[in-house]
């Protein structure tokens, strides 16, 4: 049996051959690989949700299905997220950075343009993501979803849309019409639909021309109503 001392002594030891680095394992690896793992599983766990909300709805989609989904164990689901509308919520914070992105980054490679130009490319970029990125098609589509808290993000979304438009009818570009004031409501909701619409009537036109094809018909529907050429300037031709 030991002695007190030599236990003493082996405990020393221990801590200090513990304090030591392993040759060939940076300290911390295990940590960072245990973080690089939950990360993982936090974004598998969103990306199955995303195509379940995307294609069967938030209202029939459950945590069950979710689980099932994802793979995971239902206590490395629940130690993430704890409800289905946690998952839903994060899904309506990525969409909400796709927009603030889109509306911050494109007006910059338009900046000559007009803000027709401008807003056409914001949503064909939007367009083509939502289109690419079932996360993204999701999260906007929750944007509209009754059942959680959103945190009104589609009214944010057109929100900054309106103050594109009211830059433009302050600078005499587009008159100062309810028409004009009613544009960025339609084009996002506009967005929303095509994406629905979609999904529903599957065929050979993709979700990105839908979506662009709506945005494109209120554009030229708002030109269109901008005052017209006198008809004195068409006398004699």
């Amino acid at each position: 049996m030991n002695s007190p001392i030599e236990s003493a002594r082996t405990t020393q030891s221990a801590v200090t051959a513990s304090n030591q680095p392993r040759i060939g394992r940076p300290v911390g690896s295990k940590n960072s690989a245990m973080q690089a793992r939950a990360v993982r599983t936090r974004e598998e766990v969103v990306v199955a949700a995303a195509q379940l909300f995307d294609g069967e709805g938030y209202g029939t989609t459950t945590v069950n299905t979710i689980i099932a989904a994802s793979g995971y164990a239902k206590g490395a689901v629940y130690y993430h997220f704890p409800s289905k509308e946690a998952i839903a919520r994060q899904l309506v914070a990525d969409w909400n950075l796709v927009v603030d992105e889109s509306i911050r980054e494109v007006p910059v490679r338009a900046a000559a343009g007009t803000t027709f130009d401008r807003l056409t490319a914001i949503f064909s970029s939007l367009a083509r993501t939502i289109a690419g990125d079932t996360n993204v098609r999701a999260g906007m589509k929750l944007t509209l979803e009754p059942a959680i808290d959103n945190g009104a993000s589609f009214a944010r979304w057109v929100d900054a849309v309106s103050g594109i438009v009211d830059t433009a009818i302050t600078a005499g570009e587009w008159a100062d019409r309810p028409a004009t004031h009613r544009l960025a409501w339609n084009l996002c909701s506009g967005t929303v639909g095509a994406a629905h619409a979609a999904a529903a009537l599957p065929g050979v036109v993709e979700v990105a021309i839908r979506i662009q094809d709506v945005v494109s018909a209120h554009l030229k529907s708002l030109a269109a109503r901008r005052t017209p050429t006198p008809t004195s300037a068409f006398v004699g031709r």
